[in-house]
């Protein structure tokens, strides 16, 4: 035991010295501490990374749990002549804006987080919280995540943002000062969530299902929007008379003052207005933000264990025990 510790210890000073320690380089430096890990599968040990507030550089611990006797932390500063007091004139939280459970979150990644969740969901506060929450789940031992499911998930990222030619990716790259690699190394991390995500509910899903299958019926509901109160009333009472949508009878005013949608909902998505409603029913006038509409539902499919329906259950799963997680999360948000 006490020679493989040495080898250890011997190795580690090696790699520490040895390891990139740009910010864009945390992937590779991660990558080389798994082969120095497996190199000494007999002694536990963990990779520390600590990201400096306002740096793109990278400083590194490894720890080397020694059973029945204690640990060992290695450290290795190079020396640059820069003083110490030069090194740590930053506040310790200047590049932060999020801690949770001791994990923060740095201005860089929030913005870069948000930029590509905004046009999805307006709760971006809590997606913040969310993210750190779910990568102090994974821990040390991230998903894997193959050359191709990464090349093909940039591409997703890619189209996404409208970024179709090589010269519209560079340009986007230049405006936000950052690399290929970095962008590589935060939709990894994306690809990791996901599959986190898929790991922690798979086992789930289907007897979820089981047991609520009503809530996943299929409901298809015609509404028409964007009304006044007194135009709303006049709808509502032709819709009844007729039993038709006045947008599609005719009988309606001109298209410009209805605005009709029609949406297929499971039945535990359903506005409060439709729940419980028959089939045919005339609901409404409803008031929302001074405007009023009418809806109807016309028409309900049975549930059916499908692609859509295990990815709603799947959602419905995690943000439960995301729900779970943040109820016992010490969150500290960081204005400055």
């Amino acid at each position: 035991m006490k020679a493989a510790l040495e080898r250890a210890l011997a190795d580690a000073v090696t790699l520490l010295r040895e390891l990139p320690r740009h910010r864009h380089a945390e992937r590779a430096a991660r990558s080389r501490f798994e082969q120095f890990k497996a190199a000494h599968a007999g002694l536990p040990c963990r990779l520390l990374v600590h990201t400096k507030p306002g740096s793109e550089s990278l400083d590194f611990d490894i720890v080397l749990m020694i059973r029945d006797a204690g640990s060992v932390t290695l450290s290795w500063h190079p020396d640059v002549g820069v003083p110490w007091t030069a090194l740590v004139a930053d506040h310790w939280a200047a590049n932060y804006v999020l801690t949770v459970n001791g994990a923060s979150t740095s201005i860089q990644s929030a913005l870069l987080y948000l930029s590509a969740r905004l046009r999805r969901r307006p709760d971006l506060m809590r997606d913040l919280v969310d993210r750190s929450l779910i990568f102090a789940a994974i821990g040390d031992t991230p998903p894997e995540v193959a050359d191709t499911e990464l090349e093909a998930a940039v591409d997703a990222f890619r189209r996404g943002q409208g970024l179709f030619s090589g010269d519209a990716m560079q340009r986007w790259l230049d405006d936000m000062q950052l690399t290929m690699e970095t962008l590589e190394q935060l939709v990894a991390q994306s690809v990791q969530l996901e599959k986190f995500k898929d790991a922690t509910v798979a086992a789930q899903v289907r007897p979820y299902f089981a047991a609520h299958r009503r809530n996943f019926d299929r409901l298809t509901a015609v509404r028409l929007e964007g009304m006044t109160q007194a135009l709303a009333r006049s709808v509502a009472k032709a819709w009844r008379r007729s039993k038709i949508c006045p947008i599609f009878s005719g009988r309606g005013r001109s298209s410009d003052a209805l605005n009709g949608r029609i949406d297929t909902l499971f039945a535990c998505d359903l506005p409060a207005e439709f729940v419980g409603k028959s089939v045919g029913s005339v609901i409404g006038p409803v008031s929302s933000a001074g405007k009023f509409s009418v809806g109807q539902i016309v028409r309900v499919e049975a549930a059916r264990f499908d692609g859509a329906t295990r990815e709603r259950i799947r959602s419905l799963l995690f943000e439960s025990w995301l729900a779970d997680q943040r109820s016992r999360a010490a969150i500290q948000w960081h204005w400055i």
